[in-house]
C-alpha cells in the first residue's frame, strides 16, 4: 500500500508535461465589426445583477433599440408594442399582436405626395439618421421625422422653406393587410388580432402656434391639410405632426413567448472571459428574433437583454460558439420564409457589439441549391489561426424526402472560408438533426478534430432511427472515407448531440449522447458513447436509471477536455418536467466510466424545465478549469435560467480541514482549490527558512526526537515556501487525500530550533 501511495503521489506531484502546440499560420487581425446601434448596458443595482445572472431573458425592454443588419439595408427600430424599417421613402411598422399571431401584418407608410398653394413638391429619396431615438429623412423640399417611443410612433413633416405662403397637402400613402375604418380624429387599421390608429394630426409653428387638423381617408392614403390663413401667419418652420398611436391590440399585453436557448464561453487574459446566452423571443408566428445577454467570466453582467436581430426575419434554429483567440463568438440562425430556408451568420464581439450579418448558405447567393435548414457551429480553442465549423442539412425542394448533410467553415472575421460546402452525407430516404462538437480540441499532438453526428432513417422497415458521425479536422479536411456508426439497432436512436473530445493517458476520444426508445412513440432514455479517432466505439453507459413512463429527452454534451457534462430533460406522467446534469469521468484502467455528480438544476418543483444547452468553460480544451455554464428554460416565468455548474469556487469552505499539531504557534494557510486540474498555494510563517512538508495524512510522534511535536505529513516530499502547485488534470486522482505541514528552522519546541505548523488535510475533486 505504501508503494503504491508513493507511486500515485509522484505521479501528483509531477504534474502535466507541457507541449507546445504545432505550429499553424498566423490569423489575420479581423477587421473591426460595425457598431450596429448596440447601446452600453443600463447601471443595475447589485440586487437586479445577481437575479438576470440566475434568470434571462424577462428584463423589461427600457428604450427603443436600433440596428442595421446590413450596411446598404434599412435602419431598423424595435420598440414594446412595435417594430420597423425606415429608408429613403418611408418606414414600415409591424404592430406586436401577441406571439401566437399567425403572421406578420406591418402597415406601410410613405409620402405620396406633399404640394404648397396646389403645386407638388419634388420629394427625393433620402436617407434616414437616427439621433437620441428620432429618425430624420431628408426629401428635398422637407423633412421627414419620426419619433419614436416604445409603444407608439410620432410622425412630423417639418417645412423650413416654403415657395409660397398657400395651403399646405400631405398625402401619407399607407398600404398592407389591416382593413381602415374612420375614427373621429382619425383612421384606425386593423382585424381580429388587433390595431393601429393614426390619428391627432395638429399644425405647429416656430412660436408654438397649433391647429388641430382633420385627416381623411381618400381610400389609398391619409390626407391632412393646413390652411393658408395659417400658414400666411405662421413662423417657419411649420411642422405637421400626426400620431401612430398605441396598438390597442387584443394581444398587445401578451408577454413575447420566450425559447431554444443556446451558451458558450471564450477564455482570454485581459477581458476576463465571457459567456453568452443567445435565445429566440416569438414576435408573431412567422417571426422569431434573436437576442443575447452577455456575462464575464464570473458571471457578472456586461450587457443586459441585447438584440442580435429584431427585423422582420422568421429566425427558426440558431447556435452560438466562441473563438478564444480572436475574443468573439458566432451566431448561426436558419432563416425561413414560405419558399425558402437559408443559414445566415452574424459576429458577436467581446464587449456585445455586432458585425453584419453574412450568408453561409443560401440558395441563389452562396452555395448549392435548395433549402438549408437546422445549422449547428463549432469553434476551435487553438490560441492563434483558427476558424468556426458551421453543419447543416439541406433538402433539394419542399417535396423533397432526400436530405444532406453538409458544412462550411468560417473565419472569425465573419468571411467564409469555402463558398462551396463539403458534403458529409447524402442519403435518399432521409437524414436529420446535424450537431456538432462545441470545440475541436487543442492539439496537444493528438487529433484536432470536431465531431458531427445526426440521426439516419433506416432503408427497411420499419424505417428506425440511427445515429451516425464522422470527424472534420481543424482545418476543414473531412476524416476517413465514409460516416461511422454511433448506435444502430432495431430499437429508435436519434438526436444525437456530439461532445468536445476529451484526453486520457494520451489517447483522444470524443462522447456523445443520444435518445433510445424501443419503438416509436415510446419513452425514452438517453445513452453516451465514447467513440475513437477511428470512429470505433470505446465505451458506452446509460446517463439515466430507466424509471417506468419516464421521458428522457433533448440530451446536450460538451468537455473540459478531461471530464464532460450531459444535460437532459426528464418528464414523467402528471409530474413537471425537470432538467438534469451529469457529470462523469472516463477511466481507461478498467473502460468504464465513474458518475460524479448527478445534479437537478430546476429551482422549483412546480414548473417545468426544459431545453437545456451546455459549454465547458474551456471547451475541448486543457486549461484548467472544471466549471461549465448550462443554460435551460424556465417556462411558468417565460425566461432562462443560467447554471454556473461543476466548478469548485476558490476559498470554499472545508476545502483544507487543520489538524491541531502546531507545536510553537507556526502559522500556515491554504488557499485555492483541490480539484483536477486547479491551483492550490500553501504558504508557512517565518519566511524563507520554512519549508512545506506535502504527503498524505498520517500521524508522526517526534519523541525520539526530543520534542512532543507531531508530523501529520506521511510519504512525504519537501516544498519550498510558499508552495504553489497544480493538481493534474486526471480524474484517476479525485478522491485522493493529501496534506501539508509547515516547519521552520528558526524556532525552540522541537531540539531546540524548530517549530511545526498545524497539518491541511484536503481531498483532490
Amino acid at each position: 500500500m505504501r508503494t503504491n501511495l508513493l507511486w500515485t503521489l509522484a505521479v501528483l506531484l509531477s504534474g502535466l508535461p507541457a507541449q507546445d502546440p504545432p505550429t499553424r499560420p498566423a490569423l489575420a487581425t479581423p477587421p473591426p465589426a460595425e457598431e450596429a446601434g448596440v447601446q452600453a448596458a443600463p447601471e443595475l443595482t447589485p440586487e437586479q445583477a445577481s437575479a438576470l445572472a440566475h434568470r434571462a431573458g424577462n428584463r423589461p425592454q427600457q428604450r427603443v433599440m436600433f440596428d442595421r443588419p446590413s450596411a446598404d439595408g434599412p435602419l431598423w427600430a424595435l420598440g414594446t408594442a412595435w417594430k420597423g424599417s425606415f429608408d429613403g421613402t418611408g418606414f414600415t411598422t409591424i404592430p406586436f399582436f401577441g406571439s401566437h399571431a399567425p403572421r406578420n401584418f406591418p402597415l406601410r407608410l410613405e409620402l405620396a405626395q406633399a404640394t404648397v398653394g396646389g403645386k407638388a413638391l419634388l420629394l427625393p429619396a433620402g436617407q434616414p439618421v437616427e439621433s437620441a431615438g428620432t429618425v430624420r429623412t431628408a426629401r428635398g423640399a422637407l423633412t421627414e421625422v419620426v419619433e419614436t417611443r416604445l409603444d407608439s410612433l410620432e410622425q412630423s413633416f417639418v417645412f423650413e422653406t416654403l415657395p409660397s405662403r398657400g395651403a399646405i397637402a400631405v398625402d401619407v400613402r399607407i398600404t398592407g393587410e389591416l382593413q381602415p375604418s374612420l375614427l373621429d380624429n382619425g383612421i384606425r387599421f386593423g382585424n381580429e388580432f388587433g390595431h393601429v390608429d393614426y390619428t391627432k394630426a395638429v399644425a405647429i409653428d416656430a412660436k408654438g402656434e397649433r391647429l388641430p387638423l382633420a385627416i381623411t381617408w381618400t381610400g389609398e392614403a391619409a390626407h391632412m391639410e393646413i390652411p393658408a390663413s395659417f400658414v400666411e401667419r405662421a413662423q417657419l418652420p411649420i411642422v405637421l405632426d400626426p400620431v401612430l398611436n398605441y396598438w390597442f391590440g387584443i394581444a398587445s399585453g401578451q408577454t413575447q413567448y420566450q425559447h431554444d436557448s443556446d451558451v458558450a464561453t471564450i477564455q482570454a487574459s485581459g477581458i476576463g472571459g465571457r459567456t453568452l446566452i443567445v435565445y429566440q423571443r416569438d414576435y408573431s408566428l412567422g417571426d422569431t428574433d434573436v437576442w443575447g445577454v452577455m456575462f464575464d467570466n464570473a458571471l457578472n453582467l456586461v450587457q443586459t437583454d441585447f438584440m442580435i436581430d429584431f427585423t422582420s426575419a422568421h429566425h427558426t434554429k440558431i447556435a452560438v460558439a466562441g473563438n478564444n483567440d480572436s475574443q468573439n463568438f458566432l451566431l448561426v440562425s436558419e432563416i425561413t420564409g414560405a419558399t425558402t430556408s437559408y443559414v445566415v451568420g452574424r459576429i458577436i464581439n467581446a464587449n456585445a457589439s455586432l458585425g453584419g450579418f453574412f450568408d453561409i448558405e443560401r440558395d441563389g447567393v452562396v452555395g448549392l441549391p435548395g433549402r438549408t435548414l437546422l445549422p449547428d457551429v463549432g469553434s476551435d480553442p487553438y490560441p492563434g489561426l483558427g476558424y468556426y465549423c458551421v453543419v447543416f442539412m439541406k433538402r433539394p425542394s419542399t417535396s423533397s424526402v432526400a436530405t444532406s448533410i453538409y458544412y462550411k467553415l468560417v473565419a472569425p472575421n465573419g468571411t467564409l472560408v469555402n463558398a462551396t460546402p463539403t458534403l458529409v452525407d447524402s442519403y435518399s430516404v432521409g437524414v436529420d438533426k446535424p450537431s456538432i462538437s462545441k470545440s475541436c480540441g487543442q492539439s496537444n499532438g493528438l487529433p484536432a478534430y470536431w465531431l458531427i453526428s445526426w440521426q439516419r432513417t433506416a432503408v427497411f422497415s420499419p424505417n428506425h432511427q440511427e445515429a451516425v458521425g464522422r470527424f472534420v479536422r481543424w482545418d476543414g479536411a473531412l476524416i476517413g472515407p465514409s460516416l461511422f456508426v454511433i448506435a444502430a439497432t432495431p430499437a429508435e436512436e436519434s438526436s444525437p448531440s456530439a461532445g468536445s473530445p476529451i484526453d486520457a493517458n494520451g489517447t483522444r476520444y470524443w462522447p456523445v449522447a443520444y435518445e433510445f426508445a424501443a419503438t416509436l412513440g415510446q419513452p425514452r432514455d438517453v445513452f453516451c458513447k465514447l467513440m475513437t479517432q477511428f470512429g470505433a466505439e470505446q465505451a458506452a453507459f446509460s446517463v439515466n436509471t430507466p424509471i417506468p413512463g419516464a421521458d428522457d429527452k433533448d440530451p446536450e454534451i460538451d468537455s473540459d477536455g478531461t471530464r464532460f457534462v450531459v444535460t437532459r430533460t426528464i418528464g414523467q406522467n402528471l409530474l413537471f418536467a425537470r432538467v438534469e446534469a451529469v457529470t462523469a469521468a472516463y477511466l481507461p484502467a478498467s473502460n468504464t466510466f465513474r458518475i460524479e455528480e448527478r445534479t437537478d438544476l430546476q429551482t422549483s418543483p412546480v414548473t417545468n424545465f426544459s431545453q437545456a444547452n451546455i459549454c465547458a468553460d474551456f471547451s475541448g480544451g486543457n486549461t484548467m478549469s472544471p466549471r461549465y455554464v448550462i443554460s435551460f428554460t424556465e417556462e411558468a416565468t417565460n425566461s432562462f435560467r443560467l447554471a454556473n455548474f461543476g466548478g469548485y469556487a476558490t476559498g470554499s469552505a472545508n476545502l483544507f480541514v487543520p489538524q491541531g499539531l502546531a507545536c510553537g504557534g507556526l502559522s500556515i494557510s491554504a488557499s485555492g482549490t483541490p480539484a483536477i486540474g486547479q491551483a492550490i498555494d500553501v504558504t508557512v510563517g517565518n519566511g524563507p527558512v520554512s519549508t512545506v512538508i506535502f504527503g498524505v495524512p498520517g500521524y508522526i510522534p517526534l519523541n525520539a526526537l526530543g520534542c512532543n511535536c507531531v508530523l501529520g505529513v506521511d510519504q512525504y516530499v519537501f516544498f519550498g515556501n510558499p508552495m504553489s502547485w497544480t493538481v493534474p488534470n486526471n480524474p484517476q486522482f479525485v478522491g485522493i487525500p493529501l496534506a501539508v505541514q509547515g516547519f521552520s528552522i528558526v524556532g525552540s519546541q522541537c531540539l531546540g530550533f524548530v517549530d511545526l505548523s498545524d497539518s491541511l488535510n484536503f481531498v483532490v475533486r
